[in-house]
């Protein structure tokens, strides 16, 4: 379902300004998502500053009710979860204004595992859809091609090392890079996270076997001491082996090529 995304912003980084503000604790007054679910609660904080639009979007959708009760639509075991539509087929989202936001990716932010990023059936678009990213095995054959990608002017690599490194530790579907916004990033309840990201799908729909929903989204903000933050839970990822047998089962579609490790074109390159 995500393979129909082609925009790619990456070419447009100035790396040497990346901060990899994920990694970092919340900042005090930081706005915080509550997302409860019919399998556990998952709390994010939410990146106002560099996604303004997709934020304000959320934050709107959330106080009205908008989410509660929501089904995810489309799921591909161990990567992504999609929710947020505004009909059950998941071909409909809603704006304030009826139109799609353009998409607000970043240098800073990046699709670590518990990433939150908007969706549309607009390439380069997003509207009240959003997914939750989970993580792929970076090989070293990844790695080497993460590390190709070069300006054509000086040749010089355009993924820092130190990027290619917070992939791998703490999971990632780089693929996702530059493609679509990030927007949040989930800070406790990874347990939820996986029973979601976990769970069986039709091959053909992607939808979920079973009923996975939102049960209500509650904004806060953040405090010291108020939210417990957690490491993503490491040992969850979908292996190299894994991947080759969805590629080959898809045959391209559903998503699968996307969500490979060095999937994302970069106009440096």
């Amino acid at each position: 379902m995500l393979g129909n995304q082609t925009t790619n912003a990456l070419g447009t980084y100035d790396f040497t300004q990346m901060d990899l503000v994920q990694l970092n604790k919340p900042s005090e007054g930081q706005d915080v998502a509550v997302i409860e679910t019919n399998l556990g609660t998952i709390t994010a904080v939410l990146y106002a500053e560099f996604a303004p639009k997709t934020v304000a979007n959320f934050k709107k959708r959330a106080e009205e009710g908008f989410y509660d009760g929501k089904p995810f639509f489309a799921l591909q075991k161990g990567i992504y979860a999609i929710t947020g539509a505004s009909n059950d087929e998941g071909t409909e989202g809603i704006t304030d204004d009826g139109k799609f936001i353009e998409n607000e990716c970043s240098v800073n932010l990046w699709p670590f595992k518990g990433a939150l990023l908007g969706y549309s059936s607009q390439q380069g678009y997003s509207d009240s859809r959003f997914f939750f990213t989970g993580a792929l095995e970076i090989t070293e054959e990844n790695k080497k091609e993460l590390r190709g990608y070069t300006d054509q002017e000086t040749s010089a690599q355009v993924i820092p090392d130190e990027l290619i490194t917070a992939f791998e530790k703490r999971g990632s579907v780089p693929g996702f890079a530059g493609t679509y916004t990030v927007f949040g990033q989930v800070i406790n309840g990874f347990d939820t996270l996986d029973k979601i990201l976990w769970s069986a799908s039709d091959k053909n729909t992607m939808k979920p076997l079973e009923e996975i929903k939102i049960v209500k989204v509650t904004l806060d903000s953040y405090k010291d001491g108020k939210f417990t933050i957690e490491e993503p839970t490491s040992d969850k990822y979908l292996t190299a082996k894994e991947i080759a047998e969805l590629q080959n089962e898809s045959n391209g579609t559903s998503g699968s090529n996307s969500s490979t490790a060095g999937s994302s074109d970069s106009s440096s390159n």
